[in-house]
């Protein structure tokens, strides 16, 4: 029995241990962890919208994580961007779509924190080769298979079709959006 209650202990004082130690580390790391998410969310504005030299945050039409009124150098408005999340293959895909005052994408950036897509499949819809099919585009926007205009993935007819969805429905929410004329 005593050999029992030994290990028990520490086995106990083992967990705890480990826990105070992921503790620490989650301590340590969360606020290096959340500035990274928001560098990688400034670089995604700024490369689906390259005409813009800042940014202001809007309110996000339902549909949207956020949404970003961009401004050029001399303060007018250029377009907006705004980041969906979608369910991909793989589990959730954030995609940022930049946007002109015509409505016409200026870019997609696809990726988020969570992207799960399978190696070689559904991840490659991160590959600038996809993202570049939607520049020039407006709503509705879908697959070939679908009636659209952008090439689906091959073997990830899954993640294209999520992934394109998302771009429609943020360009159809970012368009229904007031701007302010200068910034």
């Amino acid at each position: 029995m005593r050999k029992i209650l030994i290990l028990g202990l520490k086995l106990f004082l083992l967990a705890a241990v480990a826990g105070l130690a992921l503790g620490l580390t989650n301590m340590v790391t969360y606020a290096p962890i959340q500035q990274q998410a928001i560098l990688a969310a400034e670089a995604a504005r700024t490369a689906v919208l390259p005409a813009a030299g800042s940014f202001t945050q809007a309110t996000a039409p339902e549909g949207l994580l956020d949404a970003y009124v961009g401004y050029d150098a001399t303060g007018t408005v250029v377009g907006m961007t705004g980041t969906i999340v979608t369910k991909g293959y793989g589990g959730d895909i954030e995609v940022t779509v930049g946007i002109d005052l015509n409505g016409t994408v200026t870019g997609i950036s696809v990726g988020g924190s969570s992207f799960a897509e399978t190696a070689g499949l559904g991840a490659r819809a991160k590959e600038p080769w996809f993202a570049e099919q939607f520049i020039g585009t407006m709503s509705p926007i879908a697959i070939v298979k679908d009636g659209g205009s952008v090439d689906a993935i091959t073997s990830a007819t899954i993640t294209s079709r999520a992934v394109t969805k998302a771009v429609d429905a943020a360009v159809l929410a970012l368009g229904g959006m007031t701007l302010p004329t200068e910034g």
